[in-house]
């Protein structure tokens, strides 16, 4: 059996509750919000069912790669598994693809697109009492984009504070809106119940898959969890299933308060059927909707910035990236990444946002399960804290699941996410055999714990 990991060069302080709260702050903020409506004007009542079929294939995806999160339990998660497990230059290649394409997904198109949503939220809200906004969505996004940034740049703890907080802030509402709302079902909405068949219904999980994502975000501070082997994998399974049962409830209630063909044309759907009850029921949804934009994009920035971290680390990206404060925040890819999502988000539209973070985060969580079947295959001797149960029967049906899942996106989401692959690519080339490849650390750094490069890299 080989030795885990046991230090790290970044301070371990994050709990389960902060692994949920950064796992389910960031699903809520993303599937209930902004897709949901969608997904009901596609599969109609049904769609309650769509949310529950892509939070079990999603469960089976987590459940394989929590075996490579235990046994590498390392920030940059994605990044590490093929480098480590795979080896040579094609594990450094597919390395780089994946930690690329997780952190273009988390780290930059997430969080712009949170950003933007936060303003829609806020204004929404300041609108329903009757208050004009004094400046436009993008500029509000900016000043979010950057307040959240150097929040995090601060210290870790003052980010998992804010997640935490924020959670609660959005549950709160949530459950005002299941028990309140519930109460005031009509029943008759939610007949034809799948009114388009059971082919809209797959179609609608495809698109509520996506909304999943955010339990990703967790594997990549696995290195500052205090127990990261145990706490990881609790964290992610925890948060997957908390918003799960959530989301399908959610969709059930607001088909029960509004028409599916109307929900579809709606910006805030869930906030629109609840003030069919009562307007203050809009108001509260309008304040968890906010809360809910606040969870995802700064739980989306603290984890996507250490993806940038560890290929400084590790030689894949200059060595600037590996710069860390006193407090072992990476403050040099937090800044950079800081400074994309304003440019995101003060030039792109939310559409292209979403679709290009769509095939980026799917492709990652490919190579990931890969990476889960050659460890136990190749590497009999490494034992994971935490193994897949029935393999490889669950690691199988969840690659299979996931590429069906692929199938069912718009060409235009496979097409950006292709390009933005390529870009990967040419920075692997330009970084392993070009004279940029001085820019980065020369040396194979084995893991996290044991790189001697101090808090004050150069």
């Amino acid at each position: 059996m080989s030795k885990m990991s046991k230090t790290s060069s970044t301070p371990k302080k994050l709990t389960v509750l902060d692994g949920w709260s950064i796992g389910s702050g960031g699903m809520i903020g993303v599937t209930v919000f902004v897709v949901s409506g969608s997904i009901s004007a596609m599969a109609g009542p049904a769609a309650c069912l769509s949310y529950l079929i892509a939070a079990a294939v999603t469960i089976l995806v987590a459940i394989t790669i929590c075996e490579v999160t235990a046994a590498y339990p390392e920030s940059g998660g994605a990044y590490i598994y093929p480098k480590k497990i795979i080896g040579g230059r094609m594990g450094d290649f597919l390395s780089y693809l994946s930690g690329l394409a997780m952190y273009c997904g988390q780290g930059l198109l997430g969080p712009a697109t949170l950003g933007l949503a936060l303003a829609n939220y806020t204004i929404a809200f300041v609108e329903l009492l009757g208050v004009d906004f004094p400046i436009s969505n993008k500029a509000f996004a900016i000043i979010a984009v950057l307040f959240f940034g150097i929040s995090n740049m601060i210290s870790t703890k003052i980010g998992a504070a804010i997640q935490v907080g924020s959670t609660v802030l959005v549950v709160g509402p949530i459950i005002i809106f299941l028990v309140w709302g519930g109460a005031n079902v009509d029943t008759s909405l939610l007949v034809p119940f799948m009114p388009n068949g059971i082919s809209s219904v797959i179609a609608g999980a495809a698109t509520a898959w996506l909304g999943y994502g955010a339990w990703s975000a967790i594997p990549n501070m696995a290195s500052e969890f205090k127990n990261p082997a145990k706490d990881v994998p609790r964290s992610m399974i925890l948060s997957l299933v908390t918003c799960g049962l959530l989301f399908g409830g959610i969709v059930l209630v607001m088909n029960g308060l509004l028409p599916y063909s109307v929900l579809g044309d709606l910006d805030a759907p869930v906030a629109d059927a609840f003030a069919t009850v009562h307007v203050v029921g809009g108001l509260i949804i309008a304040f968890g909707g906010v809360f809910a934009a606040v969870s995802t994009l700064n739980g989306l920035m603290m984890a996507g910035s250490r993806m940038t971290y560890t290929m400084g680390v590790q030689g894949g990206l200059p060595k600037i990236f590996a710069k860390t404060n006193k407090e072992g925040v990476p403050v040099v890819a937090l800044a950079v990444s800081t400074a994309i999502m304003v440019l995101l988000s003060g030039s792109a539209t939310l559409t292209f946002l979403v679709q290009c973070n769509v095939f980026v985060t799917a492709f990652s969580w490919l190579i990931s399960m890969i990476c889960q079947i050659v460890l136990r295959t190749k590497h009999k001797e490494i034992v994971s804290p935490m193994r897949c149960p029935l393999f490889p029967v669950i690691p199988v049906v969840a690659i299979v699941l996931s590429l069906y899942m692929l199938s069912k996106l718009n060409v235009n989401n496979l097409l950006t996410g292709g390009l933005i692959l390529g870009f990967a690519a040419l920075l692997f080339v330009i970084f392993n055999f070009t004279p940029a490849k001085k820019l980065c650390y020369q040396k194979e750094v084995p893991s996290l714990d044991k790189a001697d490069i101090p808090h004050e890299a150069e």
